[in-house]
């Protein structure tokens, strides 16, 4: 609970930050940086959960194989005397390497859209900033803007990539702990097949038993 009343309240600082970023930029240098601003937001946020979405499949795939293969680790070594007696250990070796190549590959794509996610978000931060810093030189040299106007602009506009990078994260923290959770749910909420009866009583023990030397 305070793990996200933290997130909640990190989440909702950010967003008063960039209404204050957007603020400053339409007071101080006009529309179009601010509108820049604003579809530099817009595709961050539209790119982080596209594919925080699409990713969530190999991060199930991960735990799937995980969990099977801690299934099999001790289903094979609770069973090692039959696994012996019917001189079965490669058949066993080869399923147990089937699954860890499966949680290797599930491993192997989690990271792999991980950092695909960071570069994408990279990207469009770069774009923002550049784009805005090519049209500030271009009203310098045109003489409707200083370079402070330039500094000014590179400074918030960093100062918007900073909090995007926070709601980016908290996003996918959310995303990765539902998804590794949703396990434990499904299991809690089985219910045992054989269920006690509504007017079941407790036996009482006909004598009480002692152990004498």
């Amino acid at each position: 609970k305070q793990w996200y009343q933290r997130r909640v309240a990190i989440t909702a600082g950010t967003l008063l930050e960039l209404c204050l970023v957007f603020g400053v930029l339409w007071a101080s240098v006009g529309f179009e940086y601010t509108a820049i601003c604003g579809l530099t937001t817009a595709s961050y946020i539209a790119f982080t959960y596209n594919v925080t979405v699409w990713r969530t499949k190999f991060r199930k795939q991960m735990n799937k194989a995980d969990n099977e293969i801690g299934f099999k680790s001790f289903d094979t070594m609770i069973n090692y005397e039959t696994v012996k007696y019917f001189n079965n250990e490669k058949f066993e070796g080869a399923n147990y390497s089937k699954l860890l190549a499966a949680f290797e590959q599930g491993s192997l794509k989690t990271q792999s859209s991980l950092s695909l996610l960071n570069s994408g978000q990279q990207i469009i931060i770069t774009a923002g900033i550049t784009a805005s810093m090519y049209l500030a030189v271009q009203q310098i040299l045109s003489g409707n803007m200083s370079v402070g106007d330039l500094v000014m602009i590179n400074l918030l506009l960093i100062q918007v990539a900073q909090p995007l990078n926070f709601l980016g994260s908290i996003y996918r923290e959310i995303q990765q702990s539902h998804t590794d959770m949703r396990k434990l749910n499904d299991l809690l909420s089985n219910r045992p097949s054989l269920q006690e009866c509504s007017d079941a009583v407790t036996a009482a023990a006909p004598c009480r038993g002692d152990i004498v030397f």
